[in-house]
């Protein structure tokens, strides 16, 4: 099986950027190209040249399938938890009914379930949460609802005691009434995304790390844009907006406000 070219690397890499806002610089290509290989293999192509040729001539399956590759989906519950209690807070402090929570480029669903177990474990039930990512398999597996326990290290007993239920193996199935809460939605956030409401609280941590300061700042205008005046953005905690746009405000750690 023939292996990718630089050349064909480098296309890969400038399709990617384009479609996803991903950057991957010359120095990542030696982790671009294992990935291309297991593509290749896994889905069925000939080789490189047969990957390629298809990515270039614009094959959208293909290109459905070359994101499933290319994206990092390291995450577990209850990450940075910080953010979790401060949104209970904010809740509490304002008062806020009816609340409306994006978490974008979600992945396998832990965040918007540590979201979801945190609200009701603090006595708010009042919400609806839309999570979102490009990742088509991540998504499914987010439905599926099973994860393996090394992605609950950090989730407090009680919780996993409530939520949990064990399947042997050392894998747990989540309980389906959190999914009462949630929307799961296949979204790029290099394309045009309008909700049809604005959203009280964003998440999108640890996300933008993978982007360039031009696909970064299209990506927080998007969000920026469903996200309601007085409204609060999480990033991940070793993520900085360089040049955060006007209407936003840093008011914590990794926390940003809408003020107009």
């Amino acid at each position: 099986m023939s292996m990718a070219s630089r050349e064909q690397m480098e296309a890969v890499s400038t399709l990617v950027y384009r479609k996803f806002g991903i950057y991957i610089g010359r120095d990542k290509f030696s982790r671009l190209a294992p990935k291309l290989e297991r593509m290749t293999a896994r889905e069925g192509y000939s080789g490189a040249d047969e990957l390629y040729g298809r990515l270039a001539s614009g094959d959208a399956a293909c290109l459905d399938r070359l994101v499933c590759y290319v994206t990092t989906c390291h995450t577990f519950f209850f990450r940075e938890p910080q953010h979790f209690s401060d949104l209970v807070s904010d809740i509490r402090k304002h008062g806020r009914h009816g609340i409306r929570i994006w978490c974008a480029a979600c992945s396998t669903g832990e965040e918007p379930y540590s979201v979801a177990m945190t609200l009701l474990g603090g006595g708010i039930s009042d919400f609806h949460i839309v999570a979102s990512d490009l990742n088509r398999d991540v998504l499914a597996e987010f439905n599926r609802g099973i994860y393996h326990g090394s992605r609950l290290a950090q989730t407090p007993p009680a919780v996993r005691q409530r939520y949990f239920t064990p399947l042997g193996d050392g894998y747990y199935r989540i309980d389906r009434g959190l999914r009462d809460f949630i929307s799961i939605k296949n979204l790029n956030l290099m394309d045009p995304v309008h909700f049809p409401e604005p959203f009280d609280y964003v998440f999108c941590r640890n996300v933008f790390i993978y982007f360039n300061e031009e696909s970064r700042a299209q990506a927080v205008g998007s969000i920026t844009g469903n996200l309601r005046i007085g409204g609060t953005l999480f990033i991940g905690h070793a993520e900085v907006l360089l040049s955060p746009p006007d209407n936003l405000k840093k008011t914590g750690s990794s926390v940003y406000c809408r003020i107009y």
